[in-house]
């Protein structure tokens, strides 16, 4: 009885590392294919923190120039109003019209 168990479980055993060999040759090549995947994905992860990066700059700049526009408008607004108080306190003159804006 012992002698059968043990032949039952060398059998089994046998049976099992004949067809894990079986499937080596797949499981190789499944994965290269994996190792090739995950390079690509690594690579374009680079590429795409890379770009991250760069609209980042880029959005900063575009805050700077608008806070810059912002302070432009706001000192030609007040240049405005300063004229405009200006030419009212001449008696007899009009204060010069206003031209129309353009609707977009």
């Amino acid at each position: 009885m012992r002698h059968m168990s043990r032949s039952l479980s060398v059998s089994l055993a046998l049976l099992v590392l004949s067809l894990m060999a079986g499937c080596g040759p797949d499981i190789k090549k499944e994965n290269e294919q994996l190792r090739s995947q995950v390079s690509n994905l690594q690579k374009e992860n680079v590429d795409l923190k890379g770009q991250v990066t760069s609209l980042k700059a880029d959005t900063d700049a575009l805050k700077e120039q608008l806070a810059d526009l912002t302070n432009e408008k706001q000192g030609l607004e007040e240049k405005l109003k300063a004229a405009e108080a200006k030419a009212s306190v001449k008696p007899g003159t009009k204060p010069p019209p206003r031209s129309k804006k353009k609707s977009s």
